[in-house]
C-alpha cells in the first residue's frame, strides 16, 4: 500500500531508486513489492524510462469505487451549475472511514488552480472538506486521530492547536456550514456545506472556492445562500 500511495502522488511516475528514498526500504524489498503489484496490473513499468506508475487494475478499482458510491450524473451537473452561477471552483468530497477523498472537482473562472483533483486526500485541520467532514465524524475517534498527529501552520489561519480544531468543529455543526479563509493557500477562500444522507449521517461535503478580493465577505454570503439551495437536492441524490 505504501508503494501505491507514493505512485498516486505527483509526478505519478517513479524509479526504484526514488522509491527507495521515499520509503526508506531496500532495493530488494521494493523490487519484490513491485513485481507482485505488476503481476496484478496494479502498477506498470515504462520500459524506456524504467519508471513505475499506477496500472490499469487500480483505475478499475477506482471506477468500482465511484459506481458503488452511487453518484448520479446530476451531482456533476449541480457542481457545474454552482461553478458557473457563482463564478467559482466547486467540488464534492467523501469521508470513508477516517479518510477524506475528493470525488468531483470543477475548475472554472480561475487565474490559477486552487481546487483539488479527484482522488486527493485531505487533512483534518484545514480546508472545507477536512474540517466539515471531521466535524460530523465520531467525536471519540476524532479525538484519537488528533492525538496521533501534529499540524504545520502553512498559512495565516491554518489551525494547529487541537483544542482550536475541536472548537472549529463545534462551530461548524452549530452553524451548518464551513468556511476556510487563508488556511490552505494565501488568499484562498472556501465555503462548504454538509450533505446529509437519508439516515441523517454526513459523509459528503459540497464546497466552492475562490480568490479573495475586497468584496470577499459578500461573496461568502452569496456562496452560502446558493450552496444551501442546492444542498437540498444533493441530500436526496447522495445516499
Amino acid at each position: 500500500m505504501a508503494v501505491l500511495r507514493i505512485l498516486a502522488g505527483k509526478p505519478f511516475q517513479y524509479k526504484i531508486s526514488e522509491l527507495e528514498k521515499e520509503l526508506n526500504l531496500s532495493r530488494t524489498s521494493i523490487t519484490r513489492i513491485l513485481v507482485t503489484l505488476e503481476k496484478n496490473s496494479l502498477v506498470i513499468r515504462n520500459p524506456e524510462t524504467k519508471e513505475y506508475m499506477i496500472g490499469p487494475f487500480a483505475y478499475h478499482l477506482g471506477s468500482i469505487y465511484l459506481h458503488n458510491a452511487n453518484y448520479k450524473n446530476r451531482v456533476a451537473e449541480i457542481l457545474n451549475e454552482l461553478s458557473n452561477r457563482l463564478k467559482v471552483s466547486s467540488g464534492l468530497a467523501r469521508r470513508d472511514g477516517d479518510r477524506i477523498i475528493a470525488i468531483f472537482s470543477v475548475e472554472n473562472y480561475k487565474p490559477l488552480s486552487i481546487n483539488y483533483e479527484p482522488g486527493t486526500f485531505f487533512p483534518m485541520n484545514r480546508g472545507c472538506y477536512g474540517k466539515c467532514l471531521m466535524a460530523y465524524h465520531d467525536r471519540k475517534r476524532v479525538q484519537q486521530l488528533l492525538k496521533e498527529q501534529s499540524f504545520k501552520k502553512i498559512c495565516e489561519n491554518t489551525l494547529t492547536n487541537h483544542n482550536d480544531i475541536i472548537a472549529e468543529y463545534d462551530q461548524i455543526r452549530r452553524q451548518g456550514y464551513v468556511i476556510s479563509d487563508d488556511e490552505v493557500f494565501p488568499l484562498a477562500v472556501g465555503v462548504g456545506v454538509p450533505i446529509f444522507s437519508n439516515g441523517g449521517e454526513v459523509r459528503h461535503c459540497a464546497a466552492v472556492s475562490f480568490l479573495k478580493d475586497k468584496n470577499y465577505q459578500d461573496k461568502i454570503e452569496e456562496c452560502k445562500k446558493v450552496l444551501f439551495e442546492y444542498s437540498k437536492e444533493l441530500n436526496n441524490l447522495i445516499p
